[in-house]
């Protein structure tokens, strides 16, 4: 199960960090939950400012068998969709791995692994959610925290049990089916297969039909050449 060990720290640089750190002294399924973040990071080594009364949390796994990283995500993405379905809130998933709301985000989703002689020890899933916090002026315009769009404040406890309720389930149907929660992924995907999208590509806004999306890479038709672009921070729109 998840959440069944539980750790509440009132700061930390990152969940993510801390447990990485002391995955030995936790069980499989543990999650650590900060009050507030000094040094909360998201993909590629991007800061996520995370302040007091938002969800700043990270989940323990130590399998016993290789599972993708990438699983990890999609179940937790899908999981955090299903939950703010619940709450009326018509979110979807932002490739790869944030979740948005009217162009907004609203949520990160970092998936780490440790190694030990080249063996995978522990995998740990961090979520980031701004829920009831405060934006920065600067972030306004990129970012949107979820009692705004509820028009009311939302119960941490709440989304944190429900959310790893949702994944556990998830992720107890479709650990060994990777290609299923490929499926169930791209339903809540921005952008689709199919889709024309503009691209910055070499300093150069150009427009093109996105052919294939991987776990970590689209691609993309441009006049009959196919680029592939790694970071949605070079998709315009």
């Amino acid at each position: 199960m998840i959440g069944e060990e539980i750790e509440v720290l009132y700061e930390v640089d990152s969940t993510n960090e801390f447990l990485k750190k002391n995955y030995k002294s936790f069980h499989d399924g543990a999650i650590v939950v900060a009050i507030k973040q000094t040094a909360g990071k998201g993909r590629m080594g991007r800061t996520w400012y995370s302040p007091e009364g938002g969800l700043w949390y990270s989940v323990l796994f130590k399998p016993k068998i290789h599972v993708n990283l990438h699983v990890y995500t999609k179940i937790f993405s899908i999981a955090i969709i299903e939950v703010l379905n619940k709450l009326r809130v018509k979110a979807y998933i932002k490739w790869p791995n944030d979740i948005y709301y009217n162009d907004k985000k609203l949520c990160g989703i970092l998936a780490e692994s440790v190694s030990l002689n080249d063996r995978v020890v522990a995998i740990v899933i961090g979520i980031g959610m701004n829920v009831n916090n405060e934006i920065p002026e600067e972030l306004k315009q990129s970012a949107i925290v979820l009692k705004d769009i509820v028009k009311k404040k939302v119960k941490i406890t709440y989304l944190l049990d429900e959310i790893n309720k949702h994944a556990w389930n998830l992720l107890i149907s479709y650990r060994n089916e990777p290609e299923n929660i490929t499926k169930i992924w791209k339903k809540h995907l921005v952008p689709r297969e199919g889709e024309k999208i503009k691209v910055n590509n070499e300093g150069e806004t150009v427009e093109g039909t996105v052919l294939k999306i991987s776990d970590d890479m689209l691609y993309i038709d441009i006049g009959g050449k196919v680029i592939g672009v790694q970071s949605i921070h070079k998709v315009i729109e």
